[in-house]
């Protein structure tokens, strides 16, 4: 059970008044970014399946206890072949954990997404990627690593969960795209080597590697800025997107997440639609409701936390899928 603070609830009345003090907003900012249990994951499917690798790679097969094993044509004591399995046991082992410490894609899953559509993904740290029309995104079963790495060709809106210990790493043909928390689109075509940057939110350093003796280019690109740059030729950021850019680069996803007095069995239902989770055990206690909030390019924890704020509700995450207010409603 999520529970609210008394103090976290003032607070959140006196920003929707626009009069909280910077050392409140501090406080405030802390309390919507903290770190919470229901965000760790335990990654037991993925020491199976290495399980499982080491077992198809490694069998031994010894009859008899005193008996040697043959190999090619010499001949070996049992414990000798032993110790050598567990050899490249270990190595194996170290090279795994190595290549997930360092972020590497293992066995990445494979998203394509058809001619003029968007696909939504959502990523094991709970990142929305909405990737569009001939789109191609490569990323792990789980950010076991440093970073969260993965790859993009095409173009794609995304909406990265905020973890300030762990970046977010786009890898798209020269380029290498570094957030912790934001949103942005991105188009890429390696082939041709365009890359282009619409920042929605916050900000995001882009490294593009240097060809033959050149040294690397670095960008940080802010919010309502843009780069568009080639292999060929090298542009600063610009300030170039206006409300109706914004408007083209979010139309066909569910980015804007802005209520206006709306009733709020209507935002569950878009909750329902973006986050691919269910209100369960509602029974029409907030019909009567009707909230005022922008919510847009935040995760589901810091939504659920502010909108059962309005409502004076609590509410309960059921294994990652299920939602559930309990107390509080309007009458």
């Amino acid at each position: 059970m999520k529970h609210i603070p008394e103090n976290i609830k003032f607070l959140i009345l006196k920003g929707q008044s626009g009069s909280l003090s910077d050392q409140e907003k501090i406080i405030l900012d802390a309390w919507y970014n903290e770190e919470l249990p229901d965000e760790l994951y335990w990654y037991g499917d993925t020491e199976s399946e290495l399980k499982n690798r080491i077992e198809a790679n490694v069998r031994f097969r010894i009859t008899s206890e005193d008996r040697t094993v043959s190999v090619g044509r010499s001949f070996l004591p049992k414990a000798l072949v032993a110790s050598i399995a567990a050899f490249f046991l270990l190595c194996f082992a170290i090279w795994f954990y190595v290549k997930q410490e360092q972020g590497d894609l293992v066995e990445p899953i494979s998203i394509l997404s058809k001619n003029k559509e968007i696909t939504k993904v959502i990523l094991p740290d709970q990142t929305i990627v909405w990737l569009k029309g001939n789109g191609r995104l490569n990323y792990p079963r789980h950010f076991n690593g440093k970073t969260r790495d993965v790859e993009l060709e095409g173009e794609a809106l995304f909406e990265v969960a905020k973890d300030k210990t762990k970046p977010f790493i786009i890898h798209a043909g020269d380029y290498t795209t570094r957030v912790v928390g934001t949103s942005f689109n991105l188009k890429v075509r390696p082939g041709e080597g365009t890359f282009d940057l619409d920042v929605l939110t916050g900000k995001v350093e882009v490294t593009k590697k240097g060809g033959g003796l050149a040294m690397e280019s670095k960008y940080t690109i802010a919010a309502n800025e843009s780069l568009h740059t080639t292999n060929v030729v090298s542009q600063k950021p610009t300030k170039v997107i206006s409300n109706n850019d914004k408007d083209i680069l979010v139309l066909g996803t569910q980015y804007d997440m802005n209520f206006v007095s709306t009733p709020m069995e209507g935002i569950m239902k878009r909750f329902e639609q973006k986050f691919d989770v269910k209100f369960t055990g509602y029974t029409g206690e907030y019909s009567a409701c009707k909230v005022t909030a922008n919510l847009t390019d935040q995760s589901l924890e810091t939504s659920l936390k502010i909108i059962s704020m309005s409502i004076n509700a609590d509410y309960k995450i059921i294994n990652n899928r299920e939602i559930r207010l309990t107390g509080g409603g309007c009458f």
